[in-house]
């Protein structure tokens, strides 16, 4: 009899024990978004500020709309990329009640009669189509030195697509127009046999070639989608670029040159990969978690080599470092050291909160206790948010806030809490066909 209860007692224990796994096991997003919605909110709003204040609003400006690299220490040039990642904010701030609809799609209707006349109106701030990365706020001019950028046009172009599909009208007319303007086919451009988009210009010439994977894969996109058939890609540039698999901590991945942890997230910012797969396999949402993954394991594997990781800074990306801004700084395995050798005086420690923040929908567990960790240090919180960066044994706190990084934290988190710019983006047809003509289908 006492081996018959021993026997039954076992068995509830086992069975105690696995509903007590299956309980414990990862919080549900519904109980994620509960528990961290006051910090989730904090971080959008400040975000969505940085973008409706930081913005050229004199109507009678040519430079109504364009909106500043940065926000800080010193008078900045206005970027294209922050223009794109503005035009989604409005619409987030629109549905998450900061602004009305009339003052967002004014704003947005504006910025977009100003990059059209940009277009058409003949001056250097545009080449075929791409604008010129760094414009000045006020007339609108290319900043010195700055190039035509394939990539933040491409940004600028998302971020367009998503208020055309939330405000319609006007705006979308407006965003047709200007994305029926960029020449795609004016980018390519060969090496070694092989077909790929350029990053810029020197003169007529498309040069330096995107032929490693990065952020880019919005190009492919739009330029397979595009609504004026002249000026459309095929799927050549797409499937030439080099495609490097790594592994770190038992994640395979794809990696990127830098490592740079942006270049898993921007595109996925407004183009939603989830359960799709191209010709040859490959699923480009499942190596943005694999490549999370790997970055927040790497900070942790290193934290005996960095205060900052050790206190639970993770997600190395291109940010505002103590020696200046660097696109260098990102975890292996990458590009420039493919080997699990961390470089750790190339990489230097610093973190940018948008690093782990712009994952949250890749890891959303890691990415929200990461938010909390910020919001707690003191220095690098301010009106509009969490600061670029920071470093704590190099007593570093950046004073500056960026406009891509706030941009990617804005956009992932709303995301995360609805898929809201991504809502948009599937019903938009040029991506869709874009999607379709590379080859994408349902995984």
């Amino acid at each position: 009899m006492k081996k018959f209860w021993t026997s039954i007692c076992s068995i509830v224990l086992a069975a105690a024990m696995l509903l007590c796994l299956v309980a414990c096991g990862e919080p549900s997003k519904d109980q994620l978004l509960k528990d961290y919605s006051e910090a989730i909110e904090q971080e959008m709003k400040g975000c969505f500020d940085f973008f409706w204040n930081e913005t050229q609003t004199n109507a009678d400006s040519p430079a109504y709309g364009l909106v500043a690299d940065r926000s800080g220490s010193a008078p900045s040039n206005a970027s294209i990329a922050s223009v794109g990642f503005g035009l989604a904010a409005y619409v987030v701030g629109v549905e998450e009640g900061y602004i009305t609809r009339q003052q967002g799609e004014e704003r947005t209707k504006g910025t977009l009669q100003t990059l059209l006349r940009l277009q058409t109106e003949g001056g250097n701030a545009t080449k075929h189509g791409f604008f010129t990365h760094f414009l000045n706020t006020t007339t609108a001019k290319p900043a010195s030195g700055s190039e035509i950028s394939s990539i933040d046009t491409a940004i600028m172009l998302c971020g367009a697509i998503t208020a055309a599909e939330y405000f319609g009208g006007e705006v979308e007319t407006l965003t047709n127009q200007i994305y029926a303007n960029v020449d795609w086919t004016s980018m390519r451009m060969q090496r070694n046999g092989k077909k790929y988009i350029a990053m810029t210009f020197s003169g007529e010439t498309p040069i330096t070639p995107w032929d490693y994977y990065a952020e880019q894969l919005m190009i492919y996109v739009l330029g397979a989608g595009s609504p004026n058939e002249n000026y459309r890609l095929g799927d050549e540039e797409y499937y030439d670029f080099t495609r490097q698999q790594g592994n770190y901590g038992g994640h395979k991945f794809y990696y990127s040159w830098f490592g740079s942890i942006f270049t898993y997230q921007f595109s996925h910012a407004f183009i939603d990969f989830r359960n799709k797969k191209d010709r040859n396999g490959t699923d480009w949402w499942d190596n943005s978690v694999q490549a999370s993954l790997a970055a927040y394991e790497y900070c942790q594997d290193n934290a005996k080599l960095s205060q900052t990781y050790a206190e639970g800074g993770w997600g190395l990306t291109a940010c505002d470092s103590p020696s200046g801004y660097s696109g260098e700084l990102g975890c292996p395995p990458r590009g420039w050291s493919s080997s699990d050798n961390p470089n750790y005086e190339r990489i230097q420690g610093t973190i940018a909160p948008c690093g782990a923040i712009g994952s949250v929908v890749f890891t959303p567990k890691q990415s929200l206790e990461a938010l909390t960790h910020y919001q707690g240090i003191r220095l690098i919180n301010g009106k509009y948010g969490l600061k670029d960066s920071y470093n704590v044994e190099r007593r570093f706190y950046a004073s500056d806030y960026i406009g891509i990084d706030k941009g990617i934290s804005l956009l992932m988190l709303y995301n995360y809490k609805c898929d809201g710019v991504w809502t948009l983006t599937n019903g938009n047809q040029y991506l869709q066909n874009g999607l379709a003509a590379l080859g994408f289908t349902a995984a």
